[in-house]
């Protein structure tokens, strides 16, 4: 089974689309999925609209009221999730539903497939000059700690076995990276996809975000240097 977690806030003009588009490749492609929206106490209801879907889809709401933050919002979805596949997209539209049978082909050969904005093939829609800077310094900053070519995505599948829910304490929006590193995940497959800016609501990227980027990096960089000292010991 496939579990799919959407982290949100602030995202009612999109959950009902994102929701039966991705139900839309699971029938079409006989997949065993659920989605999970993984809410933090949006103001606009968008947990409601969610709630609405479930007499319908296999949808299930998480309503979050204390921490806040894209990463716990999803290790909070999975740690619920049936599936022994965990997935993760944004609520905004910008991922391809479409690419997830394609994603989910790669499995159980490999342990992580992520679709990929870097790889060949991937590109990126919309998105001013400034948005390209940022995604190139973050992609600089975090090549110390993985091979991957887009470590930023939000969209990705992972086998549950391959996690490690011990370690993994995300609080920033970059769940993948702190999966990567804490999990020590080796069999890794890229996909390429288009990424679309999003057409409704606002963009959760300003200077705290990138400050907390910034921070959760140093704070990989110096987990990945005590892993290696307590291996050698």
């Amino acid at each position: 089974m496939l579990s799919v977690v959407i982290p949100t806030y602030n995202e009612r003009e999109n959950i009902k689309q994102i929701i039966q588009e991705i139900f839309r490749v699971f029938h079409s492609h006989k997949i065993d999925g659920e989605v999970i929206v993984s809410d933090d106490n949006s103001p606009d209801g968008t947990a409601e609209m969610a709630w609405r879907l479930k007499r319908v889809y296999n949808v299930r709401v998480l309503g979050r009221k204390g921490e806040r933050g894209l990463g716990p919002a999803v290790m909070d979805g999975f740690k619920i999730a049936r599936g022994e596949i965990l997935g993760v997209m944004d609520a905004d539209l910008s991922h391809p539903p479409e690419k997830i049978p394609e994603m989910l082909g790669f499995f159980p050969e490999y342990d992580l497939v992520v679709g990929s904005r870097y790889v060949k093939g991937g590109r990126v829609e919309g998105w001013p000059f400034r948005r390209r800077v940022i995604s190139l310094g973050a992609r600089v900053l975090a090549r110390g700690l993985t091979d991957i070519k887009d470590p930023m995505s939000g969209f990705f599948l992972v086998k549950r076995e391959c996690i490690n829910f011990r370690e993994v304490n995300p609080k920033g929006y970059k769940i993948l990276l702190e999966i990567v590193v804490k999990s020590g995940i080796k069999k890794i497959k890229e996909v390429p996809i288009t990424f679309r800016d999003r057409i409704y609501g606002k963009s959760k990227l300003g200077k705290g975000v990138i400050w907390e980027y910034f921070r959760h990096v140093v704070g990989l960089y110096g987990y990945k240097i005590r892993r290696k000292i307590r291996e050698r010991c």
